[in-house]
């Protein structure tokens, strides 16, 4: 639901009255506009016009809503010792250095705003009451020993310059100098003491400082610490602050209520404005609607860019990406164009970034398109590609620490993958080595085995041909033994006996022998018994 905040402005419609009542002239010009509705039509307009303004000024508003919050209001000035005895180094490195180093401990953990002071005989402020953390931390580390003037600390000073401005709590980093007595004039005083022992002061120029041919030792004087509604001597951990702050600066919350909603002024302002114009300028009635399309459609690429940037800024904080690209990409702009690109990268449609990325040609944009096209590469695999645009982008910006990294790690990557490359490469060849090894082992084994299946058809050979000499041999007896019967039945008279010739060898015996040669033949490398 809409409402107003300053409803009281609707009064200023009155004057529209005065309008409409009396006949007030408006200057036109006639040679544009002849026609005397012309001039009626202009107070309508204008009339318009002033009643958007009027409802702009009321300031509409939408969403309203109140939110209840917890605002820390403690407040807390520190002090820093800066004369020469804080130049001994009893602590480490030494004792202002040290001292500074608590206050920073300080500042982290205390919630609330703290202003700084420095003093040695006089004190003068650093930083008035802030919670910049940061700067306070800067203008802290700033402090050096130039600024030492003095020998002597001057506590009673410090204290009147923190009632002037006001400070009601402070916190001293002292070694307690030689402070005897002291009045802290309704002022809350803290004290850390910062040193250990008995230590000489060792000057910027690297001398000890001497007084009468002797060298000068500072202790820390605990004797502030009787004025101090806290004090401790600073330790080398931060239980001491923790104890301060716990002890001391407990937190002070106020309880407010912040209404908070969505601003509307902006479009009956834009529409008044242009009523305005309209009925100020005299312009044809023929031109008058392409007039008001154009300044319509340019009115709300402009006036709602804002509101949209808004949107998409918070969407994309949300992590809501598409909807932020959806936002971007209604904007007319070339930083809405990138943080476009940016939302499809979130949503790891690299493709569909790289295109965005690329038709950016915006010079002050140049190195940090570059940088994210080179992102797009490396998620995409196209690791050539990446290097080259980091290495662009690096031409523009030689500082970029990001794109040296990515260079960087993308080298290396490429480098081991071509070495594992390499590698594999290597192992083929010795595969592929091994394998002709083996294949000409075979071959050899092949030859071998050919060569006695060679030796086996000469024995077989031999074997036959033996047979042949032995048949024909014992053909050739048989035939004598055939022609002596033969004779003897011719010779009827003359009784002979038989002549048994023995053979010479033993054929059966001969092939088993050939055989059993045959079988104790050694296998060759690669056979196997059933080879045979």
């Amino acid at each position: 639901m809409v409402s107003f905040l300053y409803p009281y402005s609707f009064l200023l419609l009155v004057f529209l009255v005065l309008l409409f009542k009396k006949n007030i002239q408006l200057q036109i010009n006639p040679k544009i506009i002849i026609n005397k509705s012309n001039i009626k039509f202009k107070k309508y307009i204008l009339a318009l016009g002033y009643v958007c303004l009027v409802i702009a000024l009321a300031r509409p508003v939408t969403d309203k809503k109140e939110i209840n919050t917890h605002i820390n209001i403690k407040k807390v000035a520190l002090a820093l010792d800066i004369s020469r005895s804080m130049l001994a180094e009893d602590v480490y490195p030494n004792r202002l250095t040290f001292a500074k180093h608590k206050m920073e401990q300080f500042i982290d953990k205390f919630n609330g705003e703290i202003a700084i002071l420095a003093f040695s005989n006089t004190a003068f402020l650093i930083s008035p009451y802030t919670t910049d953390k940061n700067t306070l931390k800067y203008l802290l580390s700033n402090i050096d020993t130039k600024y030492i003037t003095s020998s002597g600390t001057d506590f009673q000073n410090l204290i009147k310059t923190a009632k002037k401005m006001g400070y009601t709590d402070l916190v001293v980093f002292s070694d307690g100098g030689d402070v005897k007595k002291l009045d802290t004039m309704g002022i809350n005083l803290y004290v850390l003491l910062i040193g250990n022992k008995p230590s000489p002061i060792k000057l910027p120029n690297g001398r000890l400082l001497s007084k009468d041919g002797k060298i000068v030792m500072v202790n820390i004087n605990k004797n502030i610490l009787k004025y101090a509604k806290f004090g401790v001597v600073a330790s080398n951990n931060d239980k001491d602050i923790k104890e301060l702050i716990s002890q001391n600066f407990q937190k002070v919350n106020s309880n407010k209520k912040i209404v908070v909603y969505k601003e509307l002024f902006i479009y009956p302002l834009a529409l008044g404005i242009l009523f305005l114009f309209i009925g100020f300028y005299s312009i044809p009635k023929k031109i008058l609607p392409i007039f008001l399309i154009f300044f319509g459609i340019n009115a709300k690429a402009g006036i709602l860019d804002w509101y949209k940037i808004k949107e998409a800024n918070s969407a994309y904080q949300q992590h809501n990406y598409q909807k932020s690209y959806n936002l971007y990409s209604k904007i007319d702009n070339v930083n809405a164009k990138f943080d476009a690109a940016n939302s499809m990268y979130k949503l790891k449609n690299y493709q569909k970034a790289l295109d965005l990325y690329k038709s950016i040609k915006a010079p002050l944009l140049k190195e940090k398109v570059l940088y994210n096209i080179g992102n797009c590469y490396a998620k995409m695999g196209k690791i050539d590609k990446a290097i080259k645009s980091y290495e662009d982008a690096l031409k523009i910006d030689p500082k970029d620490k990001d794109a040296k990294y990515n260079l960087e790690l993308l080298k290396k990557h490429k480098n081991n993958k071509n070495n594992k490359n390499n590698k594999n490469n290597k192992n083929n060849k010795n595969n592929k080595n091994n394998k002709n090894n083996k294949n000409e082992q075979q071959n050899k084994s092949n030859q071998n085995k050919h060569s006695d299946k060679s030796t086996q058809n000469n024995k077989n050979s031999n074997k036959q041909n033996k047979k042949k000499d032995l048949k024909k041999s014992q053909n050739h007896l048989d035939k004598k033994q055939n022609n002596i019967k033969k004779q003897q039945i011719q010779n009827k008279q003359i009784k002979l006996q038989p002549i048994q010739i023995k053979p010479q060898n033993n054929i059966n015996n001969i092939f088993n022998k050939v055989k059993s040669q045959t079988l104790m033949l050694p296998l060759s490398k690669g056979e196997s018994k059933n080879d045979w």
